[in-house]
């Protein structure tokens, strides 16, 4: 069983920003359900240079996944997240809101910088317990709830499996 830190190649793939340039917006990804209360929000490419079109763009640390992405990956985290449509004139993509935030670090195995006030600044090294992360696909950590996105194996095999999807990444960050 391995761990991947999800990410997004943005060396060669597009990304997006919000119209209205309202980063606000970003703050409410902290795991909490958004369906009820969720307006759509307006997207435009990032146009620093042209780039290859992207099944999962770069989009301020939240994942962004196309419409060919979702319905390849929706059966794998439909429990772990919430698919919310996003505005944007070329075709659907989908702001995926992981609501599956774990408490499954093991501290005694994980490397841990703090901040003075004792609060996890970052991890230098991650150790998950398996039982804790067993079945999920894609989640976060309780420790850090607006960071980083973590994916399974079964995840990753999917997308790379595909074969067809595109701006994807993914970090190694813990083996069992």
């Amino acid at each position: 069983m391995k761990i991947w830190q999800l990410d997004f190649d943005v060396e060669n793939y597009e990304g997006f920003q919000i119209i209205d340039e309202d980063w606000s917006v970003v703050e409410q990804f902290d795991g909490r359900s958004l369906a009820n209360t969720w307006n759509p929000i307006e997207l435009k490419l990032i146009e620093e240079e042209p780039r290859l079109r992207s099944d999962a763009p770069y989009f301020v640390g939240v994942p962004v996944f196309s419409a060919r992405a979702v319905e390849l990956l929706e059966p794998l985290i439909h429990d772990c997240a919430e698919i919310l449509p996003m505005k944007f004139a070329r075709e659907d993509y989908f702001i995926i809101n992981v609501t599956a935030i774990l408490d499954c670090i093991n501290m005694e195995q994980a490397e841990v910088v703090r901040f003075r006030s004792g609060r996890i600044m970052k991890f230098n090294k991650y150790a998950f317990i398996p039982e804790a992360i067993a079945g999920r696909n894609i989640f976060k950590l309780i420790e850090m709830p607006k960071q980083t996105i973590f994916v399974s194996d079964t995840f990753r095999e999917k997308v790379l499996g595909a074969g067809e999807l595109t701006g994807f990444k993914f970090n190694e960050v813990w083996s069992m």
